[in-house]
């Protein structure tokens, strides 16, 4: 088995798409976000080939004081074959060539095996949770508010020590693709408190200070409409975020392990994070 690695490009999204359909058995797209990733990091995506034949891909996205890998998947008829493990070690081997000093993935427990392999350690656990119940028509807590353009750099600097790396490309990116669904809270004195962007599938990134911002953020977020209903991906480390997004009609449906190679701890501090971005992006 001949297999070729090469840098995805953005004529491959459509193939990308494709293949993430058939690796995880799903029959919605998820073209719009792969061109999300891609134009976050259009050398960081890799694309894996037999015989000419695109099978797999992965991808990661350097923030500087750590990488976030995602989007990995393999044709279900090349699974188990070695496809996945090479495509890590190359990407591997490129985070290694810039210089950044850790990657960090969510593993599914189809994966976990493939990853110590690799130099990964498991540090805590994330959740995916999902709203089992119709969305119902909420109020807008009064001191929430849209979160205007003029707010994104206070809101990369309030997460910047909670992701435990600067995003400010992150914001500016989903702020223009969910202007109106992007969500912010300030304390007395004007700083930002907390923020919320709603995907139009899911709910992240999400973070605050305080479990009443988080809460009232929420509220915020489930006054839309959905094209399904929503997931939120959250970390263990956060006391209090299984027990909000439950009241809130959200049921567990899935745990991974948050792993992570290189360095001595995680960076950021996860307990104020309520939901990722994505596994693609944390």
């Amino acid at each position: 088995m001949n297999i070729q690695i090469r840098t995805l490009t953005e004529a491959d999204l459509d193939t990308a798409d494709q293949i993430m359909q058939d690796a995880f058995q799903r029959t919605q797209s998820a073209r719009a976000e792969l061109a999300t990733y891609h134009s976050l990091q259009p050398d960081g995506r890799l694309l894996a080939l037999v015989d000419g034949e695109p099978v797999g891909m992965v991808g990661a996205i350097d923030h500087g004081a750590f990488a976030y890998i995602g989007t990995m998947g393999v044709r279900q008829a090349w699974q188990h074959r070695g496809i996945g493990y090479a495509l890590m070690e190359r990407l591997l081997d490129w985070l290694d060539a810039r210089g950044c000093p850790m990657a960090r993935l969510d593993a599914s427990a189809a994966g976990q095996h493939l990853y110590p392999r690799l130099g990964f350690v498991t540090d805590e656990q994330t959740y995916v949770f999902k709203r089992q119940q119709p969305i119902a028509s909420t109020r807008v807590p009064d001191r929430i508010r849209v979160a205007r353009t003029q707010d994104l750099e206070a809101i990369t600097a309030f997460d910047a020590p909670i992701f435990g790396a600067r995003r400010a490309t992150v914001f500016q990116r989903y702020h223009a693709w969910l202007n109106d669904r992007s969500f912010v809270v300030n304390d007395e004195t004007g700083h930002v408190a907390g923020y919320l962007f709603a995907q139009t599938r899911s709910i992240g990134p999400w973070a605050a200070r305080e479990p009443r911002e988080a809460e009232a953020l929420l509220a915020a977020a489930l006054a839309l409409s959905y094209d399904a209903p929503p997931v939120a991906r959250v970390p263990a480390s956060n006391p209090v975020v299984a027990d909000l997004v439950q009241r809130n009609g959200f049921q567990l449906i899935e745990t991974l392990a948050h792993m992570r190679r290189g360095g001595d701890q995680m960076r950021g501090h996860r307990a104020l994070m309520y939901a990722l971005a994505s596994f693609a992006i944390g």
